[in-house]
């Protein structure tokens, strides 16, 4: 198998050609960008004025900075908005997996940085790519204006009995992933219907999960030490019934370590939050 991120080359070839035909589809005018790191090509989207404030974008695991695309939407005319393809997931980046060590992870990304936005930023992170825009804004805290954290990784413990029924409920084919995905991901707050776009971004993360080996290896809490190297404003935000994350104790942590934080717990949400691009706006826009 060429690509060992996914259990066979039929599945890779259909969630890249899948993930090609959204964004020509969903960000038609959206750059282009292949940047040449130490630990291989990372590949980005970009949209937005040169002029106007940069943002970078990192998802989470399992995803692309395809999910980001409603984001990117409502941030264009107002941002420079770069979405980034994390290393080792199922995006069009180089498939290494670099260990979750904070000096690791935010090297590869400051050569992205220094290549894309050149100076100081307002990054956003969710999940996993919280915690990777952590370890970048604590090491590299002159290019960090603004750290946006949306249900991030890297301040309370992870749960493990939910892996447990997602795994199971993957054994029940196509019917069962996306009851485990809606569940690993949930509960969601009631809304208005989903639009087309996320409806499609919906059924792209369905695929993905069945396709994509995630990694597995432990994602560590950051340290005090860690956190107190972030100099910029930090902004978080998590839903109190998270199946994969603590996050009241995250909450918590945040606002005991650093109490210029501004942090939201919100009582009927999981893991993915409602409103992210209306949320991320706000956020950018309250500095």
């Amino acid at each position: 198998m060429t690509d060992r991120r996914f259990r066979s080359d039929s599945g890779a070839l259909e969630i890249h050609e899948t993930y090609e035909t959204l964004l020509q589809r969903y960000l038609p005018s959206a750059v282009r960008h292949t940047i040449a790191t130490s630990i291989g090509d990372i590949a980005t989207i970009t949209s937005g004025s040169p002029d106007a404030p940069p943002v970078v974008l990192l998802h989470g695991s399992g995803s692309t900075a395809l999910s980001w695309a409603p984001t990117i939407q409502r941030l264009t005319a107002t941002h420079r908005v770069h979405a980034i393809d994390l290393p080792g997931e199922p995006g069009q980046s180089t498939p290494t997996r670099i260990p979750f060590v904070v000096h690791d992870q935010a090297s590869w990304l400051s050569e992205v940085h220094r290549e894309l936005v050149g100076g100081p930023a307002a990054y956003v992170g969710v999940s996993l790519g919280g915690w990777i825009a952590t370890a970048f804004a604590a090491s590299y805290p002159d290019q960090v204006t603004h750290l946006i954290l949306h249900s991030s990784s890297g301040f309370g413990p992870r749960k493990i009995a939910p892996l447990v029924v997602a795994g199971l409920l993957t054994a029940l084919g196509e019917p069962g992933r996306r009851r485990a995905l809606s569940y690993l991901t949930g509960p969601r707050k009631n809304q208005e219907p989903r639009t087309e776009l996320q409806a499609q971004l919906d059924l792209y993360a369905l695929r993905t999960f069945a396709h994509f080996s995630p990694r597995t290896d432990a994602l560590p809490e950051h340290s005090t030490e860690v956190l107190q190297g972030i100099r910029g404003q930090l902004t978080a935000t998590f839903g109190a019934k998270d199946r994969m994350l603590d996050a009241v104790a995250a909450a918590h942590r945040i606002r005991a370590e650093i109490p210029s934080a501004s942090v939201e717990l919100r009582p009927d949400e999981g893991h993915i939050l409602s409103d992210q691009p209306a949320l991320t706006y706000n956020q950018l826009a309250s500095r």
